[in-house]
């Protein structure tokens, strides 16, 4: 019988549908993803849940549906956490935001695997975001110099593991007490912590910058308060906060080529050129995001 389905937004690479009757989430993954690939993030999220992480509960065994994967999750109920609306975007939220991180970056410590399903950064492969051949010359020559410049880190337990891979407040969920739920791990990859807090920075200065201005105190609100709650979880080793700016410029070129490879290009709206005129204008000159050059400030 077919399922009844609502369908909500699934971002660039996924179908994800609402079942009310069931009051679940179906997500159906697309066709690069693997079985193995998505039990793992499975099994990822079912040790969170199990620690006591807001997360959504998977249901197992997983489906297939023309050839791909298709996976049942609890539907938390609340809201994404809306910038303009001062009870979710505050100082509380921003110090919860850091918690949430620093819990799952603690149990990933205790998480072992036999065999790695999940892209994992490699010295001797450190294109761990699979864009390196979608980009072209100019900027790939950036993006390599990025993360080469990662090598001469010495991978620990306290700055590497298996991480959210796309942790912001678009894939957080709040609810009317308060309580936080992440979402949407389908990214989740073996890699550095710092990207996990850099991703976090990046899309909540970018969003606050765009519809609430007043960045410059914002980003002493917003740090501050995320490695208070970060660091009463887990360790901030010193590397993490060296990697910050790294991994923001990093993400600055994965989402230029990511909107050049979704957007049509042909009919841009004016907020997209802007976008991509202002990405490529500050990844040619490697302007600091957010004018930052060291993190440690926030501390």
């Amino acid at each position: 019988m077919q399922e009844n389905r609502v369908r909500l937004n699934g971002g660039f690479n996924n179908d994800v549908f609402y079942i009310k009757e069931k009051e679940r989430v179906v997500r159906i993954s697309e066709k690069d993803k693997t079985k193995e690939m998505v039990l793992q993030e499975i099994e990822w999220m079912n040790f969170l849940y199990e620690k006591g992480v807001l997360v959504p509960k998977p249901v197992i065994p997983l489906e297939c549906e023309e050839e791909r994967v298709k996976t049942y999750f609890e539907f938390i109920k609340g809201d994404q956490i809306d910038v303009t609306n001062k009870s979710h975007w505050n100082e509380k939220t921003f110090k919860k935001l850091g918690e949430n991180l620093g819990r799952m970056h603690a149990l990933s410590k205790k998480f072992k695997l036999q065999t790695i399903q999940r892209p994992e950064w490699k010295a001797e492969n450190p294109d761990v975001f699979n864009i390196r051949k979608k980009l072209d010359p100019w900027i790939r020559k950036k993006y390599e110099k990025l993360v080469h410049s990662l090598t001469s880190y010495i991978i620990t337990p306290d700055t590497f593991g298996l991480i959210h891979n796309d942790y912001h407040q678009g894939n957080l969920i709040i609810n009317e007490d308060g309580h936080i739920t992440t979402i949407d791990f389908d990214d989740c990859s073996f890699n550095w912590y710092a990207q996990d807090i850099a991703v976090a920075f990046y899309h909540a200065y970018w969003q606050h910058s765009s519809f609430n201005g007043n960045t410059h105190s914002f980003c002493d609100i917003f740090m501050r308060n995320f490695f208070a709650g970060y660091k009463t979880e887990n360790t901030l080793h010193k590397d993490i906060i060296i990697q910050i700016p790294i991994f923001l410029k990093i993400r600055e070129i994965y989402l230029y080529q990511l909107f050049i490879q979704k957007w049509d290009m042909n009919h841009l709206e004016e907020w997209q050129e802007h976008t991509l005129h202002s990405l490529e204008e500050k990844i040619r000159n490697q302007v600091p995001y957010a004018g930052i050059h060291d993190f440690s400030i926030f501390l």
